[in-house]
């Protein structure tokens, strides 16, 4: 008697690298500065940008959550960590206070807007004071302000900053002393989305933002295994904005029991679950009420889990399959379910290519390099340091990995199963988070101008990406025939 295999997909499996994106006609209004990066998660929960930090022990804790929910993304804290300490940090960012920047960064009046600009992409600041010798408010410089006006790299930045004595605002209080409630008050009756604080001689004191008075959303995983309902609860009662159940491989019994008997608990924060990889997994925790479908297996930079059990599958592949049972299911109930990425994205090229299928992306190795991420700090000697100047890699280690030892979200029930699905190593150090997402988050905007899209939704139903060969990718996407300057 002869015996079949379910299927044999030869068709192989894509990648975000093998695609490009190609233009489509950009209208008058479509430029960088109107692209909006807003993403719908959920009817209660909406990002300003779409990108959230992986649930990995050696990414996300508080300072990653923090830093990463003030730039309008969110952090997602790992199920790893004890129930009362995951819920504790949910609590401080929830209460999170508004704090002033007390030393903020400034430029001369006699500086170009090319030193300026310069200063922009270091520190990742849009806004930078512009004051004379004595530190007085001169104006100020606002990259929004400079793409409007225009003007040479090599002009005094006066040319170009909002003047303290012209007729635009330049939203201020000469009392150094000003409190906290005091200055949340200013900006909440402000249209600007900034204070400038200054002494009675118009000196630069610090400064205040909006950003700081704004919810920070935060999100807590769980696994699928006992005590799963207790860390929900916990949580919730803390604040959290969504529930993540965080598992290699969610197309189970037991995602799919924690899906139901979530949905009877009757809780107002939205669940997502994953991870799936499969047009038929995806379907089933869609159909069990998921209000959030999170996509990927063995493609993180850590994951070793195709290494070990042959199981996994291309990113863009699995994002495909997925994205196919999610545009199914609209069209029988109209209930859209956005999707997550996690895993294979770590630079715009790949982040902008995810984004024509995927609504966010869960990112573990991008967000391991900087300074906010809870992996050890080491120096070129591979030794241990707190010193910022003189930080050079990160401890990295995947959920899977020997030291993590997370059992839950591999299946396991028992220490007897367990073997590893994950690496322990370091990544290069890149300094603070805010810079160098800010740059990414230029480029994705500027990926969607060519595009001609004005946001991700355009973005995902107009745009128009294609396979390329490897020959072409040489050509299309690395410099060739010279010599890059170093």
């Amino acid at each position: 008697m002869k015996r079949r295999v379910k299927e044999i997909i030869l068709e192989p499996g894509r990648a975000f690298s093998e695609f490009t994106l190609l233009p489509g006609y950009t209208g008058k209004d479509c430029n960088i500065q109107n692209i909006s990066l807003e993403t719908k998660l959920a009817e209660n929960l909406t990002i300003g940008i779409p990108f959230l930090s992986a649930a990995m022990t050696s990414v996300t804790g508080y300072d990653m959550a923090l830093a990463l929910g003030k730039e309008r993304g969110i952090g997602v804290l790992p199920a790893r960590l004890p129930t009362k300490e995951q819920a504790g940090i949910v609590d401080r960012i929830k209460n999170h206070e508004i704090g002033f920047v007390e030393k903020p960064i400034t430029a001369q009046e006699d500086s170009s807007i090319e030193e300026v600009i310069r200063m922009v992409e270091i520190h990742g600041h849009s806004k930078i004071p512009i004051v004379d010798e004595y530190r007085v408010i001169k104006g100020m410089f606002i990259l929004q302000h400079y793409w409007e006006v225009g003007g040479s790299l090599q002009d005094r930045v006066t040319s170009v900053m909002i003047s303290f004595n012209s007729g635009k605002h330049v939203p201020n209080c000469n009392n150094p002393n000003i409190s906290i409630k005091k200055a949340k008050s200013l900006l909440e009756s402000s249209k600007e989305n900034y204070l400038v604080v200054l002494d009675n001689q118009n000196r630069l004191v610090k400064l205040a933002f909006t950003k700081d008075i704004e919810k920070i959303n935060v999100a807590s995983a769980i696994s699928t295994h006992k005590g799963w309902q207790d860390r929900v609860r916990t949580n919730v009662e803390a604040g959290t904005d969504l529930i993540v159940i965080d598992t290699a491989d969610a197309y189970n019994y037991h995602a799919v029991d924690v899906i139901r008997k979530y949905k009877k608990m009757g809780i107002d924060v939205p669940i997502c679950a994953g991870n799936v990889i499969t047009y038929e997994g995806a379907m089933k925790l869609i159909k069990e009420g998921a209000d959030i479908v999170k996509v990927g297996m063995s493609t993180g930079s850590i994951c070793t889990t195709a290494k070990e059990k042959a199981v996994g599958r291309a990113p863009m592949a699995a994002l495909i399959d997925v994205d196919k049972a999610r545009q199914d299911y609209f069209e029988e109930t109209k209930r859209y379910v956005p999707l997550i990425i996690d895993g294979g994205v770590s630079n715009s090229y790949s982040m902008a290519i995810a984004l024509k299928k995927a609504d966010a992306i869960m990112m573990g190795n991008y967000f391991n390099r900087f300074y906010e991420s809870s992996g050890e700090k080491q120096d070129g000697k591979g030794e241990p340091t707190t010193i910022e100047d003189k930080m050079e890699k990160v401890v990295t280690y995947g959920e899977g990995s020997e030291r993590a030892h997370n059992l839950p979200r591999y299946g396991h029930t028992t220490q007897a199963t367990f073997f590893p699905e994950g690496e322990e190593g370091t990544v290069k150090y890149e300094g603070r988070l805010k810079p160098y997402l800010k740059a990414d988050i230029l480029r994705i905007k500027a990926a969607l101008v060519n595009a001609g899209c004005m946001n991700l939704k355009e973005f995902r139903e107009n745009a128009v990406i294609e396979v390329i060969s490897d020959y072409a990718r040489g050509i299309v996407s690395d410099t060739h025939d010279m010599e890059v300057k170093n």
